[in-house]
């Protein structure tokens, strides 16, 4: 990356912004600060029911007399929810084994499977991830806000950031 060109992070994507642009990148940082209150307790922080559409994840394999051990699959997802989801999903001592796969490169389709102990079903531990996992953001854009607003830190044009001690 050339030392004209700098590296800012937005909530949602990456974004290069060009040297000049910094000013802009600053307020719009100010803003985000000024408008989203930072709690100072993450469990206080509110989280949205997500609406999922009834096409986007199915039972691809599994049985009724096992429900310990399912395939879902999730249409329009990659490895970006498969290997954060996999990962908390596999931090559930109550889970044997949990993998993901795409099955192919042109299709826009995920696989997750799920094994676990007698304890739990593989549905009730896929939900369990998945809310590990929300709980999981919310820490993190909590703890973001959290250091945004103390502006405990320095911006260099080069595009490094800097503890302001």
């Amino acid at each position: 990356m050339s030392p004209s060109k700098t590296r800012t992070h937005n909530e949602d994507i990456d974004e290069d912004v060009s040297s000049g642009d910094e000013e802009m990148v600053l307020a719009e940082n100010q803003e985000l600060m000024d408008t989203d209150e930072v709690n100072e307790d993450s469990a206080d922080v509110e989280v949205e029911e997500a609406i999922v559409p009834a096409d986007k994840i199915e039972i691809v394999s599994g049985s009724n007399s096992d429900p310990t051990c399912m395939t879902f699959c999730f249409k329009e997802e990659d490895h970006t929810l498969g290997n954060s989801l996999r990962h908390m999903i596999m931090k559930n001592p109550s889970v044997d084994y949990c993998g993901y796969s795409i099955p192919h490169p042109s299709e826009a389709k995920m696989n997750v499977h799920i094994q676990t102990t007698e304890q739990t079903n593989a549905v009730a531990a896929l939900n369990k991830g998945f809310d590990d996992l929300t709980d999981l953001c919310q820490h993190v854009i909590t703890s973001f806000k959290k250091e945004l607003k103390s502006g405990n830190f320095e911006y260099s044009p080069e595009g490094k950031w800097a503890s302001a001690a």
